[in-house]
């Protein structure tokens, strides 16, 4: 697959920095321990331009998972989450149920990777979380303190449209996203 082009970093952008667009800027002058680093976690960030679906590991939401923990009204499922990032290349994403111990040491109930674990700390599009559903969906939202909450639906339809290019087929954008 293709790196992403020049039309769509023209509509995501600019890059932007960890915390840039967060409502919760003021209180995030730092990363924590753990945070600003990708090279101990490659193994599991998966590029969109390799293939559609991550494998380190691939963890599908069942149709029962999905109704029964609310993710279509926009409900956090962790177990089957991973968090996604397009980044001045391509999409990335990695199952955001992977062990970050550093993180973990300081922050013992969020002992994971978190969105700039993706990009090792450096500027970004956009972000969110995503679901692989049985139902043949991908499920995402624009929630991340660090890449999220774009100021425009015409980022958020771009971001799916990047996604699209890459071999994703049926992406839907939760409620209220």
């Amino acid at each position: 697959m293709p790196a992403l082009t020049e039309h769509h970093a023209k509509i995501l952008g600019p890059l932007i920095s960890p915390f840039e667009r967060s409502s919760m800027k003021a209180l995030k002058t730092h990363l924590r321990a753990g945070e600003g680093h990708n090279k101990e976690f490659m193994y599991a960030i998966h590029d969109g331009i390799d293939n559609h679906k991550p494998t380190t590991p691939y963890v599908e939401l069942s149709i029962e998972e999905r109704d029964e923990h609310g993710v279509l009204n926009g409900i956090k499922y962790f177990p089957k989450c991973y968090l996604w990032v397009i980044d001045k290349i391509s999409l990335k994403i990695m199952y955001e149920n992977t062990p970050n111990i550093l993180r973990g040491e300081e922050i013992p109930d969020k002992p994971f990777v978190c969105h700039t674990n993706i990009t090792g700390c450096e500027k970004a599009y956009i972000g969110g979380e995503m679901y692989f559903c049985e139902d043949g969906c991908i499920y995402i939202n624009f929630i991340s303190d660090r890449y999220g909450w774009p100021e425009t639906d015409e980022k958020k339809l771009m971001a799916i449209e990047v996604m699209e290019f890459h071999g994703y087929k049926n992406v839907k954008m939760l409620k209220g996203y």
